[in-house]
């Protein structure tokens, strides 16, 4: 009696540390996404909510061209379902929090961060429900939990990524109600009416967020087709069986999706607009990927492998590998098969279509952000089947590395590589700070640098201007954009450049004021965020 109650006891104390550990995690984050930098994206997200809510005063007989602005702008089809929830959540927490150090537009921007870190943090509690649907341990799906939660490429997005985030956080979500509907289907369950509602909002959720959400039906069809292998039903009598269930899945998911975008409520066919312009996207931008800026346009097949490869934890590399090792023993019980068989097809099937098609692609794999929490439940579960101490001993290293690379790391942990980028130039082979989120840590050391500030009657240049400008010190002059050209030669100015820019020519006579950069590992592998010149 005396050893079961120890063993009571410290399963109960264990859960109370692990779910203060979960509670610090989370204010922590909260906290450090709100002082990271502003995304290139932000503002042309704000943009995108801005044009959606003129069309619904429009349609609330409020204004009487906001729809026909909306209309004729380029990214009309920009799902802003996020931007629904993130509104609310910005008037509740603006009433508790002031951010009375920056101007109410940058200040909101800033707070929406911790709504991304939310989704972030969501979709790792989701997660861990999944892999333990599939191994049935719940100190090993803790374990995933950890890994996931200080994964520091999909934590850097977790501090400030509009978009992917939230997308990933809709995927991973609907792909876990998804399995549980199908799961009771196998058990011959009754499924009630709020499961065929959440499923259909989670869905509408995340066509609302992008249009190229509509892949979630793949899943969802692969995910029927090997649960009806185990109904000892014919097919019709499967569609008849639940016909009633999928006809209020559709109904509720095309009048959320239609509700999630004001642009379809004059003309709901222009959904077909919507779809048509996803597939046929024309935004050139390349990717420096293993040394070549690969177009988006015209994309090589080996994009998303290569990405993958740099991209992904070596432990779940280690887990793909080992798959067919423990194929037969993933595979022994139905409901295993539903879970892993679902998730892996579904992989596999995304991204050759994306590769067939040739599909749009840029920034690494930033559109495609939404697999990985995905291919990491493979990986981790692969390895549980192969063996309990292995991955034991494995994770614990990972976590280890992450926590030190994440301290290192601090606001750049999305531009992460994995070991392999200790055998490469990352700066001469890979995209890095695509995004400027740099720009704050480069204007708080040129508020601070001694040699800039006899050049404080000088402009700085920097594109796009949003990215340092709320943290500039108010004694420059002014801050101004440059794209494709750069100022006057006859002026004299400071030049500010993120990764993305560096590879772009200077023009004469600029001379390097500083660097930003970090070291990526223990070892000597400095990656560099951004540079700063003073140009006569």
């Amino acid at each position: 009696m005396g050893k079961q109650y120890t063993l009571e006891y410290i399963k109960k104390n264990s859960s109370y540390i692990f779910n203060l550990f979960l509670f610090l995690y989370f204010i922590f984050g909260i906290y450090l996404s709100v002082n990271t930098g502003i995304s290139t994206d932000e503002f042309i997200e704000q943009r995108n909510w801005n044009l959606n809510f003129e069309t619904i005063k429009y349609f609330l007989k409020l204004n009487s061209d906001g729809y026909s602005n909306l209309l004729s702008y380029e990214w009309k089809f920009h799902g802003v379902g996020f931007h629904y929830f993130s509104q609310i959540y910005l008037i509740l927490v603006s009433l508790i929090i002031k951010f009375d150090q920056f101007p109410k537009e940058i200040s909101m921007v800033l707070l929406n961060h911790s709504l991304i870190f939310i989704t972030y943090f969501l979709s790792g509690i989701i997660a861990r429900k999944i892999v333990n649907l599939l191994i049935k341990d719940k100190l090993f799906s803790n374990i995933f939990l950890i890994f996931y939660l200080f994964y520091p490429y999909l934590l850097g997005h977790g501090f400030y990524n509009p978009k992917d985030m939230p997308f990933l956080f809709a995927w991973i979500l609907s792909t876990y109600l998804s399995i549980k509907i199908f799961l009771k289907i196998y058990k011959n369950e009754y499924i009630s009416f709020p499961s065929i509602f959440f499923i259909a909002m989670s869905t509408s959720f995340l066509l609302s967020i992008r249009i190229s959400g509509i892949l979630i039906i793949l899943q969802y069809l692969v995910t029927f087709i090997i649960t009806s292998k185990f109904i000892k039903k014919s097919f019709y009598e499967i569609v008849k069986l639940y016909f009633s269930k999928v006809f209020l899945f559709i109904f509720f998911t095309l009048i959320l999706t239609f509700l999630f975008y004001p642009v379809f409520w004059k003309n709901p066919l222009l959904i077909f607009d919507s779809l048509n312009q996803m597939r046929n996207i024309q935004y050139g931008v390349c990717t420096l990927t293993l040394g070549r800026c690969m177009d988006a346009l015209n994309l090589p097949s080996s994009y998303i492998i290569l990405w993958l490869f740099f991209k992904l934890p070596l432990l779940i590399l280690i887990g793909l590998v080992l798959f067919p090792f423990v194929e037969k023993r993933i595979f022994s019980l139905p409901a295993q098969q539903i879970i892993f068989g679902s998730i892996l097809l579904t992989i596999i099937s995304i991204i050759f279509l994306l590769i067939f098609f040739k599909v749009n692609l840029y920034d690494e794999l930033r559109h495609i952000l939404f697999l990985v929490p995905l291919i990491l439940i493979l990986g981790f579960s692969t390895i549980y089947f192969f063996s309990k101490k292995l991955l034991l001993f494995a994770a614990f290293i990972s976590i280890f590395i992450f926590m030190i690379q994440n301290i290192n790391m601090y606001p750049y942990q999305y531009t992460w590589f994995n070991s392999f980028g200790n055998f490469i130039n990352i700066n001469n082979n890979f995209e890095v700070d695509y995004w400027g989120v740099s720009g704050r840590n480069i204007a708080k050391k040129i508020n601070n640098n001694a040699q800039l500030l006899n050049h404080k009657d000088k402009c700085i240049y920097v594109s796009p201007k949003h990215i340092i400008e709320p943290f500039i010190s108010s004694d420059y002059k002014c801050v101004k954009s440059y794209f494709s050209i750069y100022p006057k030669s006859d002026e004299k100015y400071i030049l500010v450049k993120y990764t993305r820019n560096i590879r772009r020519e200077n023009p004469s006579n600029c001379n390097l004021i500083f660097e930003e950069s970090y070291n990526l590992n223990l070892f000597k592998n400095n990656l560099k965020m951004g540079e700063v010149y003073i140009c006569n």
